[in-house]
C-alpha cells in the first residue's frame, strides 16, 4: 500500500491507496484506501472504497494543483460521508492545505448505529505535494 501523507508538526493527514488489480471484478481499478488523522487533538481513522474515475479526477487535480499552486483537488468516497477530501491553495503566494471528514456508521450491540467522524484541516509546505505526486498510483491515475 503506497501511502500520501500531509503534515504539520503533530497534525496529519495518511490515507494509504490499494488498487483492486483483479480484472475479473466489477471493483476492477477501484482503490480501497485506508485514512489516519490527527488535526489539533482531534484524530481518526477509516476505511472506504473510492471508485476509479473519481481517483483518476483528484490525482490530475493534485498535479494541476503542484504545477499552478492554485485551485484544488477533490475526493470523495463511494459510500456518502466516509470521505470527503479537498486539497487545495490558501493564498495566491502558495500555501497549501488539506481539509476534509471521514467517518462511518457503528453498530452498537442493542441495535442502533451511530456515526463516528472526525473533521479535519492543516496547511502543510508544498514540497508535500511534490512528494504526493510522485507517488506510482497518483502516476498512474493523472494519465
Amino acid at each position: 500500500m503506497s501511502t500520501l501523507r500531509f503534515g504539520e508538526g503533530q497534525n496529519f493527514f495518511e490515507m494509504g491507496v490499494a488498487i483492486e488489480e483483479d480484472r475479473s471484478l466489477p471493483s476492477y481499478g477501484d482503490a480501497h484506501i485506508t485514512v489516519q488523522v490527527q488535526s489539533e487533538g482531534f484524530s481518526g481513522h477509516s476505511d472506504l472504497w473510492v471508485v476509479s474515475a473519481v481517483l483518476a479526477t483528484f490525482c490530475r487535480g493534485l498535479v494541476e494543483l503542484n504545477r499552478s499552486l492554485k485551485g484544488e483537488a477533490v475526493l470523495e468516497s463511494i459510500s456518502p460521508r466516509e470521505l470527503e477530501l479537498k486539497v487545495r491553495s490558501v493564498t495566491s503566494r502558495g500555501h497549501l492545505a488539506v481539509e476534509g471528514s471521514t467517518g462511518y456508521h457503528i453498530q452498537s450491540r442493542n441495535g442502533p448505529s451511530y456515526w463516528h467522524a472526525v473533521s479535519f484541516g492543516l496547511e502543510f509546505e508544498t514540497s508535500q505535494l511534490s512528494a504526493a505526486i510522485a507517488l506510482p498510483w497518483v502516476q498512474r491515475y493523472a494519465g
